[in-house]
């Protein structure tokens, strides 16, 4: 790329920011729609995140969730890389396959291996007890107590199906 560039637009700078733990980044949000991976925005904290989808754009949005062990006498913390798939509701339907197709392959190649992904059209889509019940149910052996998004925890104890269909709940959360 231009060498002028600014770092914080650097793809694999910013992804290598994400995946550290020990940097406050744990979040980046993607664009493929130039046909070539772009760093949309990138920051700390699930709510940020949510907050930084548009509603007509396609985008990928990458967090590092940190699964932390607080069982054992060992305090373990293991970086699982979450991808939310971001369709906004203004994006027209008709749109949708293609860029999918065009995008994704390209964002996959970007990310490398990620621990569960999850479709979303609207920040509700979204909440921490959702993944955490999802990152639960998708690993190996080792189940972490708890699940911290940068700005809040999940403890896995607890979570149900229900988690993982936010929308049937009341409406009454509020993510602002």
């Amino acid at each position: 790329g231009n060498p002028m560039e600014d770092s914080k637009t650097n793809v694999k700078t910013v992804l290598k920011d994400v995946l550290d733990y020990k940097k406050e980044t744990n979040w980046v949000i993607l664009t493929a729609k130039t046909g070539k991976v772009e760093v949309v925005s990138s920051g700390s904290g699930l709510k940020k995140l949510l907050s930084f989808f548009g509603f007509s754009e396609m985008q990928w949005g990458l967090i590092n969730v940190l699964g932390i062990d607080k069982s054992s006498s060992i305090n373990s913390t293991r970086s699982k890389l979450v991808q939310i798939n971001w369709c906004g509701a203004g994006v027209p339907h008709g749109d949708r396959g293609k860029m999918i197709n065009k995008q994704k392959p390209l964002i996959q190649q970007a990310a490398g291996s990620i621990a569960c992904e999850l479709p979303a059209e609207k920040k509700e889509d979204i909440t921490g007890r959702k993944i955490a019940y999802n990152l639960y149910h998708a690993q190996g052996a080792h189940k972490p107590t708890h699940y911290n998004f940068g700005d809040g925890e999940v403890a896995s104890e607890g979570l149900t199906t229900a988690d993982n269909d936010p929308d049937d709940e009341d409406e009454d959360e509020d993510f602002d």
